[in-house]
């Protein structure tokens, strides 16, 4: 898997000042800084701690930390970071102040943290891994996306590709529940309620895109609910609906470890561009109980992906990445339950 800089998405107002460096207020050694209202911790320490070690990629500008398993690359006045050759978008930019690279310390907690030691995490506890909601998106009189050149619906193929991930989940022990099993329209807050309904532990929401105008645009992206306090990867500035704490940001870590590992599993069996690991606060990944993911597998506004993407072929690679992706978490999150 190849690393992707793509799409340099700048922070919006990070001022060029910041307060000086102050001790961290959780009483660790480590220093943080203000930019713009958001805290940094200094990267090479956050990173330190956790069993990496930093050198520069480009002095005053890129750094890569490395332990004996994984390899991060962040460069500053970016939110692209690189984790084991997988594009992972942060919250806020890196910042690159004195001699010092900094990382925003909701990042540090909620983005690498889970990640590269899901160990470490003790708020909220491990969940369980018993029941998975399959959400197939759109449905009935909505569509979804399309490609009206060679009549395809988005409706169908996250239908097609629900109904081989539940089999595949049905033989790995899993009790699965499914938003819709035909063609039907599902109101967004009732595929949230279908889940917490059913005490689900995961829930995984089946998508493919598109983008008017942009015939060329491909790839694959995933998307978990942003934490509080955070802007999603799509906007450009903060808004006050940034600091309302949703139902969704009860799991905020284990959203981040479940969306890397579907992403990483997506990303390597298709063999799609990497568009990135994404946050966003769409109304299922929101209002879910569960540790939810979304996942964007495809372009059928590009004909040739959505030409594979008709195939039954490509919807079982897909179906079989996403189990993938689950088992993958279910390992990550095994030692933790069990500590």
């Amino acid at each position: 898997m190849s690393a992707v800089f793509t799409a340099l998405i700048f922070f919006s107002g990070v001022s060029s000042e910041a307060a000086p460096p102050t001790r961290n207020p959780a009483g660790s050694s480590s220093t943080y800084i203000k930019v713009a209202g958001v805290n940094y911790v200094d990267a090479r320490v956050f990173f330190a701690r956790n069993g990496f070690k930093g050198a520069w990629i480009e002095r005053g500008k890129s750094l890569r930390f490395q332990s004996a398993t994984s390899q991060i690359d962040i460069e500053a006045d970016k939110r692209d970071a690189v984790i084991n050759g997988l594009r992972v978008l942060m919250g806020e930019p890196a910042v690159f102040r004195g001699s010092t690279l900094y990382v925003s310390r909701i990042d540090a907690d909620k983005l690498f943290l889970p990640i590269l030691r899901p160990s470490s995490v003790t708020t909220p506890p491990a969940p369980a891994l018993r029941v998975i909601v399959i959400d197939a998106g759109h449905g009935g009189q909505d569509t979804g996306t399309q490609n009206k050149p060679f009549k395809l619906d988005e409706k169908v193929f996250a239908l097609d590709v629900a109904m081989r991930l539940r089999t595949l989940l049905v033989k790995q022990g899993y009790k699965i529940v499914m938003t819709r099993t035909d063609d039907r329209f599902v109101p967004l807050p009732q595929r949230a309620e279908i889940a917490n309904k059913a005490g689900a532990d995961l829930f995984i929401s089946i998508h493919f895109n598109a983008v008017g105008g942009s015939p060329t645009v491909r790839g694959s992206e995933t998307y978990v609910m942003t934490p509080q306090y955070q802007r999603s990867t799509g906007s450009p500035r903060r808004d006050p609906s940034d600091n309302v704490a949703n139902p969704g940001n009860r799991n905020d870590p284990w959203n981040t470890l479940l969306g890397y590992h579907m992403h990483d599993q997506v990303v390597g069996k298709l063999g799609s561009l990497d568009r990135g690991f994404k946050r966003a606060r769409f109304a299922v990944l929101r209002l879910v109980n569960s540790p939810g993911v979304l996942i964007e597998a495809g372009y059928l506004s590009n004909n040739d992906e959505a030409k594979r993407i008709s195939t039954s072929a490509y919807r079982q690679s897909l179906a079989e990445a996403l189990a993938q992706g689950v088992r993958a978490y279910a390992v990550a999150i095994t030692p933790v339950k069990t500590k």
